[in-house]
């Protein structure tokens, strides 16, 4: 008896284990629509949080297919704090993440391949996308008409854009990389005050466009770009010539001179 109660506790150890073990699996989960506050729910992918600040919502560890369907993940009309995060969304016809009039939302460490927009900010602000990766989709990420938000830490690639920003401002993209794309950051419909600093444009066909005014360095620091050719004469890490954006307006005034 005390033989097979033992072989008992054993075998429900091992079982334990090969569910901790399977814990940071994606699970399959259909496409996501929230539409206002009162619908994160566990049936729209939220497995924690309470929406407060230092107790966001939480929508994690699912992979989307959305099967040629408009969206993966769609959020509109919300400000209660939520993060979306370690989620693989592919074949969404319009966007995989797609927010809309929202504020207070992270999108953190996310994997978005083969959409026809990667994320969507459509009139919002307060908004970050940090530490993601989206390759292969028509577009990386698009603004519309979204102001005060952040693009931290992410890797966008082999887009026809990598960022595009319509009349939005005041944005920060701080420490990306755009790379292999056919442009890497298009502003547009006058998009300016934009701050872009400490990224890597790596062989993309055109590394960025602009109409109006925005900002390529800050404190002495700008971005890496793949076909600078400017030299580091004292060796500081920073070229001596700016990098020229367009000709009567913007330049990195402090090119970096090896990715940082």
């Amino acid at each position: 008896m005390k033989t097979a109660a033992l072989a008992t506790v054993v075998a429900a150890s091992i079982l334990l284990l090969a569910g901790a073990a399977l814990a940071g699996d994606l699970q399959d989960h259909a496409p996501i629509r929230i539409e206002g506050n009162y619908q994160f729910t566990a049936e729209n992918g939220v497995v924690s949080g309470s929406g407060a600040a230092d107790d966001p919502y939480v929508i994690s560890g699912w992979r989307i297919d959305a099967g040629y369907g408009d969206y993966g993940i769609r959020v509109h009309g919300t400000t209660r704090y939520v993060v979306i995060r370690d989620v693989e969304v592919s074949a969404a016809a319009k966007a995989a993440i797609f927010l809309s009039y929202v504020q207070n939302a992270t999108v953190e460490a996310c994997k978005l391949k083969g959409n026809w927009v990667g994320i969507v900010l459509n009139f919002c602000s307060l908004d970050r996308v940090t530490s993601c990766t989206l390759a292969s989709n028509t577009e990386g990420l698009h603004f519309y008409f979204s102001s005060d938000n952040q693009v931290l830490s992410t890797t966008v690639s082999r887009s026809d854009a990598a960022v595009y920003l319509d009349g939005s401002n005041d944005n920060e993209l701080i420490g990306n990389t755009f790379a292999s794309s056919s442009m890497g950051v298009y502003l547009d419909l006058g998009s300016q005050r934009n701050i872009l600093y400490k990224n890597s444009f790596l062989a993309n066909a055109h590394n960025a466009h602009t109409v109006s005014t925005n900002f390529w360095d800050y404190q002495g620091r700008g971005n890496f770009w793949s076909d600078y050719g400017g030299l580091d004469t004292n060796g500081d890490g920073v070229g001596e010539s700016p990098y020229v954006i367009r000709s009567d307006g913007d330049q990195d005034n402090f090119p970096l001179v090896a990715a940082p």
